[in-house]
């Protein structure tokens, strides 16, 4: 069964961003889109709505609608509220965690390393997400959750339009040894150090997007 046009049009522009052949900033033309893929103004306009709600789109009254081009000041609203959100959720799922977590989660980063070694970056990201996903899903609070899974979609972006994926070796590269630090204080249900160890690997990835997205604005700073 052919798919929603609307849900064509986002699915598109979401690869198109995530691929970084967009770049922030960029605006999406509602002719050009419905020239390339067949499909009349109103469903483009429909995505731009929806693309503007999960935080890949900008629409500005009167002007048009842009691909995000996050400040870094809010690039580190949303990476502040993540780290606290991660360690949010291991104080509610370390008492609750049983071997087979455990186990579930070193065989989930045993993926996150294997999609590495494949230079697979839209898999590496998914995986990524599961990763830090895994302790609010054992929470048994489905507000963290829900939150956390919103914000976490959003500081991914942010990291693939900026182009921060370290493809060094597995040894080289900090942050996939200190995925397994995280796992290591788990392990030993110290609830302070998984949060130390939480906070350390967060604020590094924040300050390599920081580092990144030096000199740019929002579109709101442009226009």
């Amino acid at each position: 069964m052919r798919k929603p046009a609307d849900q064509i049009v986002v699915e598109k522009i979401k690869e198109a961003i995530l691929n970084r052949s967009l770049a922030p900033g960029t605006q999406l033309v509602e002719a050009t889109i419905s020239a390339s893929l067949d499909i009349s103004r109103t469903p483009i306009r429909n995505a731009f709505r929806k693309l503007e709600e999960d935080g890949y789109v900008t629409i500005i009254p009167n002007r048009g609608a842009f691909v995000v081009r996050p400040s870094r000041k809010e690039i580190l609203q949303a990476s502040e509220l993540r780290i606290e959100l991660e360690c949010i959720a291991a104080k509610f799922a370390l008492p609750q965690l049983t071997d087979e977590d455990v186990l579930e989660l070193e065989k989930l980063e045993e993926r996150v390393l294997e999609v590495y070694d494949e230079l697979d970056l839209p898999g590496h990201a998914a995986m990524n997400i599961d990763f830090h996903l895994f302790m609010a899903k054992k929470s048994n609070n489905k507000y963290i959750l829900e939150f956390l899974s919103k914000i976490m979609e959003r500081i991914q972006l942010y990291i693939q339009m900026y182009g921060f994926v370290d493809y060094q070796s597995r040894e080289d590269n900090r942050s996939l040894s200190e995925h397994q630090l995280i796992i290591e204080a788990i392990k030993a249900k110290d609830l302070e150090l998984l949060q130390v160890r939480i906070r350390e690997h967060l604020q590094a990835t924040l300050e390599e997007i920081k580092k990144n997205a030096e000199g740019y604005q929002s579109i709101d700073e442009l226009l």
